[in-house]
């Protein structure tokens, strides 16, 4: 027997089309691989708690139960890769708390601080223009770069976690400066491994010509063993690829009538127990 109350249950907000277009997907990760008109549902009482819990925010399994519950066409939000998820969040904010996102910000001219109101949803249209696909050339190799998933994402920020809590702990130890050394130089060295492995993670693969290698032991192992120039050359296209992939930048008009400067650019960090467990969340300035 259906109760009257049935009516007043969540209904959806908007519908999304997903940056990514769903080229690193299929209906594992998106029911039916429907990436387009996506109903998008703003979160329950569950779901605020959720994001207030400060282990499940670490290990990432707030952020993917409530995307899951917002938008249920994701049956496995681990693979989803990280500007879809960047925009989904800016949807499932809107469709949870309404277009204007109050900020407060510093001009970084005259250092006044204001408070503004940018709209989400205008956010949202800016990415249309994101680039799917990426690849740059050297010699007569072709490096075809991808966004990392969800999963790699937070895999790779517990072990870089890990690594610090350990070179933090160093300092505490009852031990020689020598014992003290040796073991930072250990952990600098699984940090720089771990930075070999981040960046190798965003090769989808290496072709020249009709030869494709796209086994990430195999293309591990040939940036271990080549010229610096590769890896610097792989940095810098991962670096680009990741600019292109960031939150649009917005412009906020400095309300300082004596500021040389009328407007200043700021970019939107999405923190994300910020984002959803208050109404308002602090911006990093661009300088």
């Amino acid at each position: 027997m259906s109760s009257f109350l049935q009516k007043y249950q969540r209904q959806p907000k908007l519908y999304v089309d997903l940056p990514s277009q769903g080229a690193f997907y299929n209906e594992d990760t998106i029911q039916d691989n429907t990436v387009t008109k996506m109903p998008v549902f703003g979160m329950n009482a569950m779901d605020e708690i959720i994001f207030k819990t400060p282990d499940a925010l670490l290990t990432g399994e707030a952020t993917a139960s409530v995307m899951q519950s917002c938008i249920p066409y994701i049956k496995d939000p681990w693979q989803l890769v990280g500007y879809d998820i960047d925009f989904i969040l800016i949807a499932m904010r809107i469709a949870t708390y309404g277009d204007g996102l109050p900020i407060s910000t510093r001009c970084p001219h005259c250092s006044t601080e204001q408070d503004s109101e940018v709209s989400l949803t205008k956010m949202l249209d800016n990415f249309v223009d994101y680039p799917i696909k990426f690849q740059f050339h050297l010699d007569n190799l072709t490096v075809h770069l991808r966004p990392l998933t969800y999963r790699e994402t937070t895999d790779f920020s517990m072990e870089n976690f890990a690594l610090e809590r350990r070179l933090v702990a160093i300092k505490t130890l009852d031990s020689d400066e020598k014992t003290k050394d040796e073991q930072v130089k250990t952990i600098f060295s699984e940090s720089s491994k771990l930075n070999l492995r981040l960046a190798v993670a965003h090769i989808e693969s290496i072709s020249e010509g009709d030869d494709i290698e796209a086994d990430n032991s195999v293309v591990l192992e040939f940036i271990q063993n080549s010229d610096q120039e590769f890896y610097k050359k792989l940095r810098e296209g991962i670096k680009d690829l990741t600019e292109k992939w960031n939150l649009p930048n917005i412009k906020i008009k400095c309300v300082n009538e004596e500021c040389d400067a009328d407007e200043y650019s700021t970019n939107i960090d999405l923190d994300y127990s910020n984002f959803f467990g208050a109404r308002s969340l602090h911006s990093r300035n661009l300088i």
